[in-house]
């Protein structure tokens, strides 16, 4: 044991330290035999700002993995890529300092759109932290992601009830892993993804598998249509978020929830929301799995 490691290990012994180390991202997670496997990959980009009219992708990282389709556990990363690709235009300072990509890396690159299919083919699900980020400026780059299933592992898991109380990627890595790692390279953020899905929490709950359990239940969009202006914290409060951009409804609070629970969910709007008996009424509509968080 070397001497740094020493005194980490006295300091975690004390209460009123806390130590982190670099996170180390695995190649192998568990030996493949006998195993049924099925191929997923989880995505990440960096772009030129965060208005999805005006900005474009200047780095995309993917990992590309094998999970055992019963028990959800990760086996083996198979490929992990940094793909940086020229915007055109000089890269805003903000963006240089928070990523460490420079004008000088992106010059003349361009993401090599036979190497992503490579990489997509056979995959069954494409997974990305803040996946209502990511998705919209990937699928305008590279269409091909549109006829693929998407996960998010920020809100597709209920990281609260597994015990951490934020679910920023940088955060998440502190309390569920005791790490820390260069957060905002696209493949480095990949990689810390797939770290936070393949380690069990205390109780031995392995968020990849409730991750897949939660995507393969049946959703419905409910929108709050013409709800009173004062009733905006009460929604933001219940998980809704405000939806104007795709029309379908125009500029109304919606909220994404399980099929079975929109009985319930009318009703508490009836309740909390509608309450000028004015018969303003909810929209409900089924969502297609294949296009959550386009």
């Amino acid at each position: 044991m070397s001497d740094l490691e020493r005194l980490a290990a006295e300091l975690e012994q004390h209460p009123d330290y806390r130590v982190l180390r670099r996170l180390v991202p695995r190649e192998h997670f568990v030996t493949a035999d006998g195993r049924r496997l099925k191929h997923a990959l989880v995505v990440d980009v960096e772009t030129t700002g965060t208005e999805f009219a005006n900005d474009v992708i200047i780095e995309l990282g993917l990992v590309r993995f094998t999970y055992d389709m019963d028990t959800g556990q990760p086996v083996e990363v198979v490929a992990a890529e940094s793909l940086l690709e020229d915007p055109g235009r000089p890269l805003p300072a903000e963006i240089i300092e928070l990523t460490r990509i420079t004008d000088d890396m992106v010059r003349g690159q361009r993401i090599p759109d036979d190497r992503v299919r490579a990489l997509l083919d056979g995959v069954v699900l494409v997974l990305a932290h803040n996946a209502s980020f990511d998705r919209p400026f990937v699928e305008r780059r590279l269409p091909m992601f549109r006829d693929v299933h998407w996960a998010c592992t920020q809100r597709d898991i209920d990281w609260r009830a597994l015990g951490v109380g934020s679910h920023s990627l940088e955060f998440l890595t502190y309390r569920h892993l005791r790490a820390f790692f260069d957060g905002h390279r696209a493949v480095d953020d990949c990689r810390a993804t797939l770290e936070l899905l393949a380690t069990p929490t205390a109780d031995g709950t392995l968020p990849l598998r409730v991750l897949l359990e939660n995507t393969r239940v049946k959703r419905s969009r409910v929108c709050a249509v013409h709800s009173p202006f004062e009733t905006k914290d009460v929604l933001r409060a219940r998980g809704y978020r405000w939806s104007g951009n795709d029309g379908t409804p125009p500029k109304t609070w919606c909220r994404e929830i399980p099929s079975t629970d929109v009985e319930a969910e009318v009703a508490w709007l009836r309740e909390h929301v509608y309450t000028n008996g004015r018969g303003a009424q909810p929209s409900v509509e089924a969502v297609d799995l294949k296009r959550r968080w386009a």
